[in-house]
């Protein structure tokens, strides 16, 4: 090979460092609306721009190469190579950020991201701290909508996010192709199978933003370290997991963390405390039935939304015209969003992103990594709530929150290094058997 075809070959292969600008536009969101809340019209003109200019960044992303040139994947519906999967698989941003190769079998260009390992750290930094700053500016959105701006009315909030998320995800599925549908479900395997999850689902996001109407941000996000006890719990009632000593230790000192932290908590309310467990609660269900009822099934998060919003979206929908719609009625609900739509808009395109995020850090880094930048997201959350919005957090609080992050870290930590047979137990005892009912395209 001439020097000038090595120079054209490594031009080629080059990662197009413009195409991450849409990564950093997520955190001006919540920058925006908290830093000019007192100039409403020069808040709307700025979040429409941001909002302008993540739909160019996500276009510029789907539809170009780091050549400039259309994207063309290389997964159809063709015969599939034994690498198909896993270049479908891998996402949108990897097609932005990748370098170009050809698929072994169709001779398509594709984009692969394992030509550029240099560019694929510098892509989960920046999308770890993107996914930070997204999730905990949606914390910060929903307790803002609920408890300053008047809109209490959970159901409808979280509707309000599933609906777009539901737009969302079938867009870049369907209609753009930016993820590879690898199934067609049929309608008996939806309603007995998805429609319950979607079920749990809801009830889920219901009881997770009513907490805010309740319970300071701070101890939300301390609360929050206590989810692995109710998901252990409810993994060893259905028989999935096997916990052994070291992990039941675990799990006990992230209660006794939290037990102290609840206990220094000054602005107690046992009804927010009771929906926060409830969220909790619902949300180990609902990992329950999604290994029990989706067994055998790999689908990609987005693929995932793309069936699950819509039967959530549903439930959601009949909460809230049997719970809701009366009140909101009544009170004129809807002047809220119709005087604040980029407001609203914003934190239901958050909770898309918040998942989209999520995907790239854990193809990028790993499932652990996404875990302890939680943990971390949920401890800076817990400073913002004390330093910005004046929230009393006591030394009692303070020091059962940090017994129980050490029992979180030693529960991962256990989980990382415990092979998955031997916490789980034989599928014969589980009482599931594999899905037969969804087919592949």
């Amino acid at each position: 090979m001439s020097a000038v075809d090595r120079k054209l070959e490594a031009t080629k292969r080059r990662p197009n460092y413009g195409n991450l600008w849409p990564l950093a536009l997520g955190p001006l969101i919540p920058g925006i609306v908290i830093g000019f809340r007192k100039s409403p019209v020069l808040r709307n003109r700025l979040l429409w721009g941001v909002a302008g200019a993540v739909l160019v960044g996500a276009h510029h992303m789907a539809f170009t190469t780091s050549e400039g040139s259309p994207l063309v994947r290389g997964a159809g519906t063709h015969t599939r190579s034994p690498h198909a999967d896993r270049l479908s698989s891998e996402g949108a941003f990897d097609a932005a950020m990748g370098s170009k190769a050809s698929d072994p079998e169709t001779g398509k260009p594709v984009v692969r991201l394992d030509h550029s390992p240099f560019m694929k750290k510098v892509i989960a930094v920046i999308s770890s701290c993107v996914w930070m700053g997204v999730s905990s500016a949606l914390i910060l959105m929903n307790k803002h909508l609920m408890a300053n701006d008047g809109f209490r009315y959970p159901m409808a909030l979280s509707g309000l996010g599933m609906a777009f998320s539901s737009l969302a995800s079938y867009l870049v599925c369907r209609v753009f192709k930016l993820v590879e549908v690898k199934r067609t479900l049929t309608t008996r395997f939806y309603l007995l199978r998805i429609m319950p999850v979607g079920l749990f689902m809801a009830l889920t996001l219901h009881f997770g933003n009513v907490v805010y109407l309740h319970l300071t941000v701070s101890f939300i996000q301390m609360l929050k370290a206590f989810t692995p006890v109710i998901t252990m719990l409810a993994l060893f009632i259905a028989q999935l997991e096997s916990p052994s000593k070291r992990l039941i230790l675990a799990v006990l000192l992230i209660a006794l963390g939290t037990a102290v932290a609840s206990y220094g908590e000054v602005n107690m309310s046992f009804v927010g405390l009771a929906c926060m467990l409830l969220s909790e609660t619902f949300e180990a269900v609902r990992l329950v039935m999604t290994q029990m009822l989706l067994v055998g099934l790999k689908f990609h998060p987005i693929e995932g939304l793309m069936y699950l919003a819509p039967a959530c979206c549903f439930w959601l929908a009949i909460g809230v015209a049997v719970a809701e719609w009366p009140r909101m009625a009544a009170d004129n609900a809807l002047l809220l969003i119709y005087n604040k739509p980029m407001m609203y808009l914003s934190a239901a395109a958050m909770g898309f992103g918040v998942n989209a995020l999520a995907y790239i850090v854990i193809q990028t880094a790993s499932s652990l990594t996404l875990k302890v930048l939680g943990t971390v997201k949920n401890a800076a959350v817990v400073w913002i709530g004390i330093i910005f919005l004046q929230e009393l957090v006591t030394g009692l609080q303070g020091f059962g929150y940090a017994v129980s992050l050490g029992g979180f870290f030693l529960y991962n930590y256990i989980k990382m290094n415990t092979p998955a047979e031997q916490l789980r137990p034989e599928p014969a005892k589980a009482g599931y058997k594999p899905v037969v009912a969804a087919s592949r395209e």
